[in-house]
């Protein structure tokens, strides 16, 4: 017999689907925090116990109310809910996973939830009922998603404003962790993220009812996030702030939270010298963009920083050398705040920790430049202290060297740096410069040749110039170059190509813009356009200005470029557990959820969701939208995908045969929606009501079983959950008498007439003629000769089977001698008849028409020697010679007669 087998894997879980398409527990989409579901309360041998709200609230057109029986992991639960008239709303029987239920309230009313847990076979072990009342709630208001623009907060509103109860709600509005952010119906939401809000009324007795919790998510309509170099930055450093997505905006800076918000620039980052900044303190940077989805709704993000104030020491000169190369010089340092260290390079000094208020003095001195480097908590602060000689260098013979400077100055593809030239005029012997800058202290030394001139290539800025020669220190001379003006504009750091990106250089500037491909091809545009970029690869920009007056140098920015992998994203139902709130994750190729912005969309294009987990608020159909933060925008197709109601009940029909003799077995048959069953098992209780789980039977939609008893069938859905139970009992059958037939019949084929077979009482009978089905009556008459088959099924449903053969009666063989020898016992007359006849006569007639011999017989051994004769007659032999022979077969029962005739020789 057939048997269907399916794969294994079920999850014995915990909760009801009922609820699941609901949106009570949590209303707020793709972006909700499910609440955690009451678990189960098993205990060993435990009594079950009915638990339940008796009153619930109606919102958004109906309520879930959860129910739990408790009791063993083994009993069976079955539960029935009616309404006030009686008809049931919600009816399901199952095992572990519907110890708690969670049913559905669409409409006010007193309704009834019953229990009755089977334990074994005991089909009434726990009974009980609880009255439930539900009334109507409030109409919610509060949307799944809010839009957060800059510069305006959001109303988040919980009930319709039009509530004609809403003074008797408690309304309160809290974060994730649970902390209270407001009071009332309408709560104003500076702040991006997830929103709860807790509403109940209060009965008399202070009791809470009518409890509803929601959440929503408040957020700007683009996803970036602002990456900074660092948190903190020392006096005399600088920070970088960029996005983690290639889009372009405007940049601001305040400080404090109560300081005036600066626009700065416009472009996809941005850096802050610590020079620039108006002191120590917290400073907030901000980020404004838009998109053309929602073209009147800034997207704003603000990241902070905070410029920590450095260690201060105030530096005084006590006394200058006399000369050049004198070491006479001295300074005072007092250490204004407390420092962890003090370094002075030059003097190989390593100072600290200090105190506030001490006085450190340095005396023999040389002529020099001193870096004074103090630090506190990682910060370090550096100042310089000239100390030149007093007076001009002696001898007189030592000439001043002559000192030039030139700016910067432009090149093809930039910017040439400025430079300073030293000439003294006649050859030195040794001599050396060094280049200081006021906050860092030196960045750069080297040796002067014999020549006596030198050129030091520097970039924009001021500096101190050190110089010593043939032992004698010089004046120390400021330098400035000055900066040459460039062409100014911004593109993303990384970029990522998703099949195209569309470039666009960021300026304030009228500037002319030359892209360089990989290939070496390249594309000219003006301020605002943008270039098409498809390939991966090394590329550079250069923007020039368009009026040759302003006298801007050319600017070059190389970049590499990388092409993402294919996305793919598809959203799958993601249920871990058996009627769970129904999720949605997405199977995301390509990248990882945090390179990628997500949007959940409900029909109407409106944003339910943000992140990789969905909760849909209701059925019906949503779409979702990936793309690649660092592309900023890729050319794909929303995925569209069906949120329908999850199958929590199928169809059970089972059958059972009785145990019949043979073959000593039961076959169980179970009809159910094979679609969604992916799995059965079987349990098996015996006559004494113990348990047995038949686990070779897993999966199998129909059993062959040889013990009575009862048993037990549960099919599993593709999440494992249990979707449907029932229970058969198997008898053995107490029908064991046979069909009663004889071996043989006759049958007269010529008249098509034969005896009526009567097997006896069953229920169902087949009679087979060789392999073909000829009748299915209870009372059978053959009419042709052959070898039947009758199958019979009793009441019981088992089968018994008999076989028998039939003969033509109406019809028969025979064998007649054509000679005889007389006195020879082997050569006799004699003759043989087949099947077919019931009696027959003899007759043998000489020529003259006398009959010499006669006989009859009612007795046939069929296909046997009879009617034998020696050819006497009274003791004599018959004269020898030809005779005729007549032989009458008859069989009354058909009234059938025939007659043959034949010729004898008789011999000597």
């Amino acid at each position: 017999m057939a048997k269907i087998q399916f794969p294994k894997g079920k999850i014995r879980l915990l909760l009801v689907w009922a609820s699941l398409l609901f949106p009570l527990y949590s209303f707020s989409g793709g972006n909700s925090l499910p609440l955690p579901l009451h678990d189960h309360h098993f205990s060993i041998k435990a009594d079950p116990q009915l638990v339940g709200p008796e009153n619930l609230c109606i919102v958004f057109g109906g309520v879930v109310g959860t129910f739990s029986g408790g009791g063993n992991p083994g009993d069976v639960y079955n539960w029935l809910v009616t309404d006030s008239a009686g008809k049931a709303i919600f009816a399901r029987t199952g095992g572990a996973q519907l110890e708690t239920i969670q049913v559905v309230f669409s409409e006010v009313g007193s309704y009834t939830v019953q229990l009755s847990v089977r334990r074994g076979t005991n089909p009434a072990y726990y009974q009980n009922q609880l009255t439930v009342t539900v009334q109507q709630g409030p109409e919610l208001a509060l949307l799944p998603d809010y839009l957060l623009c800059a510069g305006s907060p959001t109303l988040l509103t919980a009930l319709d404003p039009a509530t004609s109860n809403l003074s008797e709600f408690t309304i309160e509005w809290k974060d994730v962790t649970g902390n209270l952010l407001g009071t009332g119906n309408n709560y104003l939401s500076y702040s991006e993220g997830y929103h709860l809000v807790e509403l109940y009324q209060t009965d008399a007795t202070g009791k809470t009812t009518c409890l509803i919790i929601g959440t929503t998510f408040v957020g700007p309509p683009i996803d970036f996030k602002i990456i900074s170099s660092s948190t903190s930055i020392c006096e005399g450093e600088s920070i970088q702030i960029g996005l983690d997505t290639p889009i372009s905006g405007d940049w601001f800076i305040q400080k404090e939270f109560t300081g005036s918000r600066s626009p700065v620039s416009t472009g996809f980052e941005i850096e802050f010298e610590a020079s620039e900044l108006s002191g120590p303190g917290l400073y907030l940077v901000t980020f404004q963009t838009t998109n053309e989805q929602y073209p009147d709704c800034i997207s704003e993000r603000i990241i902070g920083f905070e410029l920590v104030e450095s260690p201060k020491i105030t530096p005084a000169i006590l006394a200058l050398p006399d000369n050049c190369t004198d070491q006479n010089g001295s300074f005072q340092i007092t250490v204004e705040t407390d420092v962890d260290a003090l370094y002075i390079p030059e003097l190989n000094v390593i100072e600290g920790p200090l105190n506030a208020g001490v006085q450190l003095i340095y005396t023999n001195l040389e002529p020099n430049v001193y870096s004074l480097v103090v630090e506190k908590t990682g910060c370090q602060i550096t100042q310089l202290l000239t100390l030149n000689a007093d007076n001009l260098p002696i001898p007189p013979s030592q000439q001043l060297p002559n000192i030039s400077v030139v700016n910067e100055t432009c090149s093809n593809n930039g910017v040439n740096t400025g430079s300073v030239s030293l000439d003294f005029g006649a050859p030195i012997s040794t001599g050396e410069f060094r280049i200081l800058v006021e906050g860092k202290g030196e960045i750069l030394k080297g040796s002067i040749p014999p020549s006596g001139q030198t050129t030091i290539d520097l970039i924009n800025g001021t500096y101190l110039l050190e110089i010593n020669a043939d032992g004698c220190t010089y004046p120390v001379e400021t330098v400035t170059i000055e900066e040459a003006p460039q062409a100014e504009f911004t593109i993303p750091a990384d970029l990522n190509i998703c099949e195209t990106f569309s470039l666009s250089p960021v300026t304030d500037q009228n500037l002319k813009f030359t892209l360089t491909f990989p290939d070496g091809s390249f594309e000219t545009i003006a301020t605002g356009e943008s270039f098409t970029l498809t390939d991966a690869g090394a590329y550079s920009i250069l923007g020039e200005g368009t009026n040759p007056s302003l006298g801007l140098c050319q600017k070059r920015i190389d970049f590499n470029a990388t092409l993402s992998s294919t996305i793919t994203f598809t959203p799958f139902l993601a249920v871990e557990k058996c009627f769970d709130p129904i999720k949605y994750e997405i199977d995301l190729k390509g990248i990882s959820t945090e390179e990628a912005s997500i949007r959940w969309f409900n029909d109407r294009d409106e944003i339910v969701g943000r992140g990789p987990t969905f909760y849909p608020p209701n059925v019906g159909f949503y779409s979702l939208l990936v793309q690649p933060l660092q592309s900023g925008f890729c050319p794909v197709s929303p995925a569209i995908f069906e949120v329908v109601a999850p199958i929590t009940s199928v169809p059970m029909e089972l059958k059972a045969e009785k145990i019949c003799p043979q073959p000593s077995s039961s076959t169980i048959t179970l009809k159910t929606n094979e679609e969604e069953v992916t799995d059965t098992e079987w349990i098996y209780y015996d006559l004494q009501d113990n348990m047995q789980e038949l686990t070779t039977f897993d999966g199998l939609l129909e059993i062959e079983v040889n013990k009575p008893g009862t048993y037990e069938v549960v099919v599993y859905s593709k999440l494992g959950c249990e979707i449907g139970r029932n229970l058969v009992p198997v008898e053995e059958s107490q029908l064991l008498t046979p069909p009663v037939l004889e071996e043989t019949y006759g049958v007269c084929t010529k008249g098509k007439t034969g005896p009526k077979l009567d097997p006896g009482d069953f229920s169902e009978y087949y009679w087979q003629l060789e392999d073909q089905l000829i009748s299915e009556d209870s009372v059978f008459t053959p009419k042709e000769a052959g070898n039947y088959t009758l199958k019979v099924i009793t009441v019981d449903g088992c089968e018994f089977f008999t076989s028998f053969r039939t003969y033509d009666a109406c019809s028969f063989d025979y064998v007649i001698p054509t000679g005889m020898v007389l006195g020879d016992p082997e050569r006799n007359f004699e003759v043989r008849i087949s099947e077919g006849i019931t009696e027959i006569e003899l007759y043998i007639i000489n020529r003259q028409g006398s009959l010499v011999h006669y006989q009859k017989s009612e007795e046939i051994p069929f296909g046997e020697a009879f009617l034998e004769w020696d050819g006497t007659i009274n003791g004599s032999f018959i004269s020898p010679g030809t005779y005729v022979v007549v032989l009458v077969g008859r069989n009354p029962l058909f009234q059938y007669e025939e007659k043959i005739t034949g010729s004898l020789l008789v011999l000597e």
